[in-house]
């Protein structure tokens, strides 16, 4: 028997970030943005997408990415730990002409 899971994009709730892009940009230590990107279906997904956007900063995946140093480095690790669980084969981004 074979079983079939009909989806319909318009009952698939939307990423909280789209709703409110300046308040994910801004990043910052908000604990009420982490558990909404937490329990987001495009977690896995947006860890990949922060790790490859090059100057990506804000919240991302539940995780706030500072514009440099060593929490940005660290940040960038938890990133590619997160989309590797979530399946997703991360490219290594283009080094830093400066």
């Amino acid at each position: 028997m074979t079983v079939r899971m009909a989806v319909n994009p318009r009952n698939t709730p939307a990423a909280p970030c789209l709703t409110d892009p300046d308040r994910w940009a801004a990043g910052g230590d908000d604990p009420e943005m982490k558990t909404l990107c937490r329990s987001c279906p495009r977690r896995w997904l947006c860890a990949k997408e922060a790790v490859e956007t090059p100057g990506a900063e804000g919240m991302w995946s539940g995780v706030n990415l500072p514009a440099g140093g060593r929490a940005r480095a660290f940040a960038l690790r938890q990133l590619r730990s997160l989309a590797a669980h979530g399946g997703y084969t991360v490219r290594e981004p283009e080094p830093d002409p400066n």
